[in-house]
């Protein structure tokens, strides 16, 4: 229906530019346009609010920032990904599968320019050395070891296999980058492979370093559950020019000239900005210290608001604003790191109502600040509580454009533009959420059922209980304090039943029933052990892990099955 009336209405000229800002661990609580109890006045996120549209109830598919991304850009649950709970490292091999078309490719295959900048975070493949080059950084090889088999490596994500104790050190940083961003669609990429607080330090232009490491820079074993480390950041290799302060403003200065340039081409642009900012290392500029008055955390979401700002006037400047379609969103909750304690001494609240923050399965933990403006069709002020997940931007954006979207794409997104245009009217009647362990979460109209114990993030490491947990009425407890499960034995079959039909059928829309991807090298998935028929179910997944060859291992390509390797 969207569709029809959008493109009936004759309201455009030419194809709507596309700025999609990803902003990395903001609460729902630090924009104060979506808490009015927020002690950071974000004014220019809240101006943008008023340019366009609110949605309260917006979701990252994940309560962490990578397996958020993959949801992004792919449209579909990240679970169905080979990464089944937690992150990737700053050096780990790409995540997202190479056949699989993303957002960008959409947007290019459709006329578009596409750029990103910022945190890129789904791996990367890379030209490794023989093995960690411990004599450049003068490292001892006996302290440090080596590893045959490890984490992120060859398409195995199972967290089981272990990690080098510092990141990077076995990459070939004078040889192009095998496989990257500009292989998922982008045109141009400029930023890191991870976090501001992840080796390596240096930055990536296309597929290419634009330096080489040659020191070693951080601290070793950096908290990032606790906001003990605030300004600390991982040991690993960097580039003597790389300094960690400066990253933020690098990447803005980045956007703000590539909106310049896009703003005077003819073609439609999409610029995705995963930003650095609010992760730690908490490292405000100058100018903002001291600014928020509550401390580093409200000094650098203040920063941010600024780079909100500069984007709006620029698009304004141009005189491409009413043609653009500029996306804010958050990859999950605010993190720990934030320090919560602190903040809420001073009356501040990043999760705001909800409970949780980065990597819970309750709200807090994936419950994102989400605005949309777009002049050309969404009326400015407006708000919308109509839940929606990361993974419809996929859906929406190719329904605004009229593009087809192969049956084998997108298998969890779900149009969003007749919220765009108002219509006031549910578009989910489901939407399913993963924690930091890979314990799944399903919500069906007020009902929300989490499948992972202790919210299945940080303070959950060691619990492996994925059975149905909680079962939370949130018309009445939107804070998820009173678990009702043992009153609601009907409501739980019922969501589990859904739930494992999502997982068999490979997709949650309409469509050819499709593969999820296995989990290598092992084939298990822990957190499905609540299937009735899990055994069977995974079994698949048993053969096909250890079925690799030579050539695909020399690549880092997992061996797929057939009907999947031949499409």
């Amino acid at each position: 229906m969207g569709k029809k009336i959008y493109q009936e209405a004759k309201i455009i000229q030419r194809k709507p530019n596309i700025v999609l800002m990803f902003v990395d661990d903001l609460g729902y609580g630090d924009v104060s346009s979506f808490n009015p109890h927020s002690k950071i006045h974000t004014k220019n996120i809240d101006a943008l609010a008023e340019e366009g549209m609110r949605f309260k109830d917006s979701h990252a598919t994940s309560a962490l920032c990578i397996p958020s991304r993959y949801s992004l850009l792919t449209g579909r649950y990240n679970w169905r990904s080979r990464l089944k709970s937690f992150v990737v490292r700053g050096d780990s091999g790409t995540l997202i599968e190479k056949e699989r078309k993303t957002l960008a490719h959409l947007l290019k295959e459709n006329g578009y320019r596409t750029a990103a900048v910022g945190k890129w975070h789904l791996g990367m493949d890379w030209e490794l050395k023989d093995g960690p080059d411990y004599e450049q950084f003068s490292l001892d090889r006996e302290t440090f070891g080596s590893l045959k088999e490890q984490f992120g490596r060859n398409g195995k994500f199972d967290q089981s296999l272990k990690r080098p104790k510092i990141e990077g050190l076995d990459i070939d940083y004078t040889k192009p980058i095998k496989y990257g961003p500009n292989d998922y669609g982008f045109d141009y990429f400029f930023g890191t492979s991870a976090s501001i607080d992840q080796p390596p330090y240096v930055y990536i232009e296309n597929d290419r370093f634009t330096a080489e490491p040659t020191i070693f820079y951080g601290l070793p074993d950096v908290a990032r559950d606790n906001p003990s480390q605030q300004q600390s950041w991982q040991m690993g290799p960097a580039d003597p020019d790389f300094k960690v302060g400066n990253v933020p403003d690098d990447m803005q200065n980045k956007v703000l000239g590539l909106l310049d340039d896009f703003g005077d081409r003819d073609e439609p642009f999409f610029l995705y900005y995963p930003t650095h900012l609010v992760h730690g290392p908490l490292v405000p500029s100058p100018e903002f210290e001291g600014k928020s008055g509550i401390g580093l955390y409200g000094d650098f979401v203040l920063q941010l608001d600024a780079y909100v700002g500069q984007i709006t006037a620029m698009l304004k400047d141009k005189g491409i604003f009413e043609d653009t379609i500029f996306i804010f969103t958050s990859d999950n909750g605010a993190s720990a790191v934030a320090g919560f304690d602190e903040l809420k001494a001073v009356g501040h609240n990043p999760s705001h109502i909800f409970r949780g923050k980065k990597a819970d399965a309750w709200e807090g933990g994936h419950r994102e600040p989400t605005i949309v403006s777009y002049p050309r069709l969404i009326t400015p002020g407006t708000t919308s509580n109509h839940r929606i997940s990361h993974s419809d931007f996929y859906r929406t954006i190719a329904d605004l454009l009229d593009a087809d979207i192969p049956d084998d794409a997108a298998e969890d997104s779900i149009s969003a533009v007749s919220l765009w245009e108002g219509v006031d009217e549910p578009l989910r009647e489901d939407i399913v959420h993963s924690a930091g362990n890979g314990g799944l979460s399903i919500r069906r109209g007020f009902w929300k059922l989490n499948l992972a114990a202790e919210g299945g993030g940080f303070a959950a490491l060691s619990n492996k209980n994925f059975q149905p947990n909680e079962l939370f009425d949130l018309r009445t407890d939107i804070s998820e304090t009173k678990n009702v499960i043992e009153e609601h034995p009907d409501i739980v079959k019922e969501l589990t039943d859904v739930l494992a039909d999502y997982v068999k059928s490979g997709r949650s829309t309409e469509g050819e029933p499709q593969k999820n991807e296995p989990n290598n090298p092992t084939g298990d998935w822990e957190q499905l052990e609540w299937m009735e028929d899990y055994q069977e179910y995974v079994q698949q997944f048993k053969q096909n892990s250890t079925e690799e060859t030579d050539e695909t291992k020399n690549k880092g390509i997992y061996k797929r099955n057939e009907d999947t390797k031949n499409k």
